[in-house]
């Protein structure tokens, strides 16, 4: 009788400080998952611009980011570098909004989607990764610059980065974690994996991740750039 009163009473100070824990904040649930899409930017059908022509597109293609990113519906976008491996790749737009229709309708709001400079080619994708502040972030850096009169060249904010792209995102997560170069780990329509990973191009990703390549399954990686401030992502809550 005496152990049982004891076991009953152990049993309710181990509940009691589970509930101590949880109420503090020391026992986390993981981050939940949400709905995105992934845009890939590539060269289109327009030819024989101009000169003044192309820079026009451009000047709105960049400001049509900016507003997009304002009212919080472009959370990530870069340039691809020179190792990818289509040539025709241009960049990357991760909108905040897992429906297709929506998400058509802000990325071809684009100038240089409008003049076919740009095509589009979307994918799904779903990850925990808190694009949300990351793009807070982002924003109130630019805010603090302006008020302070600075005005940094966008090649201030950048670096690069590289692309890992699997066919199994199973394989792909299991590989990845604990590892602290993945920035983004990201489910592509459904069984594709999509992740971000701190290395400056390819070539240093394919070395970074040499002994990983049987974990990974058949991948690829892509050279890409973006802000400076993807390096917190994993930190970010």
């Amino acid at each position: 009788m005496l152990r049982s009163m004891h076991a009953l009473t152990r049993c309710l100070s181990l509940l009691a400080a589970a509930a101590l824990a949880a109420s503090c904040g020391l026992f986390r649930s993981a981050p939940a998952e949400r709905d995105y899409t992934l845009v890939y930017l590539k060269t289109g059908p327009a030819v024989g611009l101009s000169k003044d022509e192309q820079a026009q597109v451009f000047a709105g293609h960049f400001a049509n980011m900016n507003r997009l990113a304002r009212e919080g519906h472009l959370v990530v976008a870069g340039p691809f570098g020179k190792q990818r491996s289509d040539t025709a790749l241009r960049g990357v737009f991760v909108l905040a909004t897992g429906d297709a229709a929506r998400a058509k309708e802000l990325a071809e709001s684009d100038p240089g989607v409008k003049s076919g400079v740009f095509a589009l080619e979307y994918h799904s994708l779903r990850t925990a990764a808190p694009l949300a502040q990351f793009l807070a972030a982002e924003l109130a850096r630019e805010d603090a610059d302006k008020a302070a009169g600075k005005t940094p060249k966008p090649s201030d904010n950048i670096r690069g980065y590289a692309l890992l792209i699997a066919d199994d995102y199973a394989k792909m997560a299991e590989a990845l974690d604990g590892r602290r170069e993945a920035l983004l780990v990201g489910a592509m329509d459904e069984r594709a994996g999509f992740a971000i990973v701190n290395c400056i191009d390819r070539t240093a990703a394919e070395e970074a991740f040499a002994r990983l390549r049987e974990q990974l399954g058949t991948h690829r990686f892509e050279e890409w750039f973006a802000s400076k401030g993807l390096v917190q992502l994993p930190t970010m809550e």
